[in-house]
């Protein structure tokens, strides 16, 4: 499961990188407190981390820890869920300025060669800083949505929930209890793609069923 989650990672890269993005080291604006990742990735960042550097990690979250911070209430896929059956989807709360990330040191991420998709996904044609938020093309907006989809989907008896709560909670001893923190991951029922999408999704969908599929 942990290389299907890589292979998804080296996936989105390889589609992103036809682009040309804004980003680079040093644009932090987008790197707030509010990031959320499912347990899979939680793993994937702290399994594939030497054990000093996991140790400060730790050490970031438990000091740096954000007091208040985005609680999801759902994941994607019960976003497209509810979105398909017709349901009401429940109100979130989620405001940039509660604070940073807790793993960013003078604008750098001290865990870029791991991190989560939903860090990946944060990308802008034009600078943050300049324009005061980020701008993609609908297309890329998408393709995100997709990619969140399949790796829910890839974790789908686990968990997700705000990167902080995460990476507290597989701190050594830790006993906390999936709910409230923690929402549970639903395998896809359909996927977010809008009709004018369909064509050139297409071949992506394929390579991530394949990814999803494999033995």
């Amino acid at each position: 499961m942990i290389d299907r989650l890589n292979t998804i990672y080296l996936l989105y890269d390889q589609i992103m990188a036809s682009t040309a993005w804004a980003c680079g080291p040093g644009c932090a604006r987008c790197c707030t407190c509010n990031v959320t990742l499912t347990g899979r990735e939680a793993r994937f960042m702290t399994t594939h981390l030497p054990l000093t550097r996991r140790r400060v990690v730790h050490t970031r979250i438990l000091q740096k820890f954000p007091e208040k911070r985005y609680i999801p209430r759902m994941g994607v896929n019960r976003f497209a869920r509810l979105c398909m059956e017709g349901a009401d989807l429940p109100e979130e709360e989620n405001d940039p300025l509660w604070g940073k990330c807790p793993l960013l040191e003078d604008d750098l991420c001290t865990v870029y060669d791991v991190r989560p998709f939903g860090c990946r996904a944060l990308i802008s044609q034009t600078n943050c800083r300049d324009t005061g938020c980020a701008q993609m093309p609908p297309w890329a907006l998408t393709v995100n949505n997709v990619f969140l989809q399949a790796i829910e989907h890839l974790d789908q008896r686990g968990y997700s929930g705000n990167l902080s709560d995460m990476l507290l909670a597989s701190l050594p001893g830790n006993d906390t209890k999936p709910a409230p923190l923690f929402i549970k991951n639903e395998p896809i029922r359909c996927l977010m793609i809008p009709p004018e999408h369909l064509e050139r999704m297409g071949p992506l969908v394929k390579n991530l069923s394949e990814v999803l599929n494999a033995p």
